[in-house]
């Protein structure tokens, strides 16, 4: 049984109340909604109670939780930490590999460079570090320009902070010890900030095509 289009706006002022403004998630979530009260309607439940049952339903997935990947500090609706979560759980990993696995190639595999070589590597990761700072401070300025609500610019709010690799690479600027070896430490450091770079790019890109897709300027 179909729900009248007076009804349907009954459902949108309850998410509007909630203030679920997530444009990726709203529309799934209304259509769930819809379904679920289409449901009880068909067991002869009158359109008020059937939505009083589904709001008792949905209620726990618009409480606010946090999670280890994004850390305590950023929290939101259950179901949209959920669907970030699952989305962004290889990009953690990649984001930890990025971090740890050049410390522990150059603990193990001392490789000293000439010193011509490291100054031209050094200039080269000055380059491509200020480069990755200027387009990631693009996104952080044009997200939060933008004020729409998607997923990914939840989870690209949560990575906020990872441009402080990029600054501290460009602080730091000598990656070299002076007989011409890496520091194992400070290179984890700046490919850190290269894996932070790149989840910016994907997660915009979405955030974008996300905005795109539902006609949002």
């Amino acid at each position: 049984m179909e729900i009248t289009t007076a009804q349907i706006l009954q459902v949108e002022n309850y998410l509007a109340k909630k203030k679920f403004e997530f444009i990726d998630l709203k529309v799934e979530v209304l259509d769930h909604m819809i379904s679920d009260i289409e449901h009880l309607l068909t067991k002869n439940h009158s359109f008020e109670i059937a939505f009083k049952m589904t709001i008792l339903k949905w209620e726990q997935h618009f409480r606010e939780t946090s999670s280890f990947y994004f850390g305590i500090q950023y929290s939101e609706s259950k179901i949209v930490v959920k669907k970030a979560k699952k989305i962004f759980k290889p990009f953690f990993f990649l984001y930890m590999a990025a971090c740890m696995l050049p410390v522990i190639f150059v603990h193990n595999f001392s490789i000293i460079f000439t010193e011509n070589t490291h100054q031209f590597l050094n200039q080269a990761f000055y380059f491509i570090t200020l480069i990755s700072l200027m387009y990631v401070l693009f996104i952080i300025v044009n997200v939060l320009k933008s004020r729409v609500k998607t997923t990914y610019s939840f989870i690209l709010k949560t990575q906020y902070l990872g441009a402080v690799f990029l600054v501290f690479s460009l602080i730091r600027g000598d990656f070299f010890n002076a007989d011409g070896a890496i520091k194992g430490v400070f290179i984890g450091f700046l490919f850190a900030g290269f894996a932070v770079t790149y989840i910016f790019h994907v997660f915009y890109r979405k955030h974008k095509r996300a905005i795109k897709k539902y006609k949002i300027s």
